[in-house]
């Protein structure tokens, strides 16, 4: 059988998604290249019209560019990620409720997704991190009410986000070290295989979970549209890899448990560093607890949820 006979014979067998754009096509060894516009593709070749004569060519990936397979990994990458809804591998944590979970690295999570969104549409991830009393292994104690806000009906109708509550296994280590990074390998599954909008990723914590939004903002830059630190502190001279970045923190003159310096440090020192989108609210008579009035707050979620890498919007 001939390679054309074997190509013909897996175009029939295996599934291409239709697929219309013109883009010059490079071999993998560079030394041939042509115009074509991509009809169909799956994970192992793609079926492309040549655009000077119009013949069609069925194409192994493997024998294409890297650029070429990177191209069409992204779009296999995307058919996924708008599927994942209905038919993915966390297609089972979108219920329409908080549902529990246990990462592929050992982090306990839970997640909100609605299955009745469309796969087209691409939706923002709000990642909540709680304080350290709520540590441990049981995946319940860090929801609290503080996610409830975020997923109300009237709340979801008019902003609609999934919604990430990782457990930190324990209040010795935090949101940090390895905690941090497996979390982030949970946030990339996520956004590999569900409707999520990578450009609107926001970072919300209190206490112990304010902490880790300063510290896992500073170590990620670039990768949150906005960061909502409450009660927490972060390291000065780290601050400058926020500069970029749309931050409101909260914070009440009255805490005991963690001074008020921790955040006004942070903010003054990201000022320094050229930062204009920072800002922090002091909430005057209060103490630590703030969770639940901050998070009620309607101009807090009208202000996160227009947030987009890139913006160039100020608190």
């Amino acid at each position: 059988m001939s390679f054309r006979q074997i190509c013909l014979l897996l175009f029939f067998i295996l599934p291409l998604t239709v697929h219309a754009q013109k883009r010059t096509w490079t071999s993998a060894d560079g030394k041939s290249a042509f115009e074509g516009e991509l009809l169909e593709y799956n994970a192992t070749e793609v079926r492309v019209k040549r655009a000077a004569d119009f013949k069609t060519f069925i194409l192994p990936l493997a024998k294409l560019s890297e650029p070429d397979q990177t191209f069409v990994k992204g779009l296999l990458r995307e058919d996924a990620r708008s599927a994942g809804v209905k038919d993915g591998p966390h297609a089972t944590l979108v219920t329409g409720a908080f549902v529990k979970g246990t990462s592929a690295e050992g982090l306990n999570f839970q997640f909100y997704g609605n299955p009745k969104w469309k796969g087209e549409e691409r939706y923002p991830l709000l990642i909540w991190l709680h304080g350290a009393g709520q540590s441990g292994s049981d995946n319940e104690a860090q929801m609290g009410g503080a996610t409830k806000p975020f997923t109300e009906e009237a709340n979801q109708e008019e902003r609609p986000c999934f919604v990430l509550a990782p457990q930190c296994p324990d209040r010795n280590i935090g949101f940090k070290d390895a905690v941090a990074s497996n979390l982030m390998a949970l946030v990339k599954s996520l956004c590999d295989s569900l409707p999520i909008d990578e450009s609107r990723l926001y970072l919300t914590g209190s206490s112990m979970g304010g902490s880790g939004s300063w510290r896992i903002g500073t170590e990620y830059p670039g990768v949150f549209a906005a960061i909502v630190p409450l009660c927490g502190g972060g390291d000065p001279s780290k601050a400058s890899a926020l500069k970029e970045t749309p931050i409101w923190a909260f914070h009440g003159d009255k805490d005991e448990d963690v001074p008020l310096e921790r955040s006004t440090s942070m903010i003054e020192a990201i000022k320094a560093a050229g930062g204009t989108k920072a800002q922090l609210s002091i909430l005057e008579g209060e103490g630590h607890l703030i969770a639940s009035g901050v998070y009620a707050k309607p101009e807090l979620h009208e202000w996160i949820f227009v947030q987009r890498l890139g913006s160039p919007s100020n608190p």
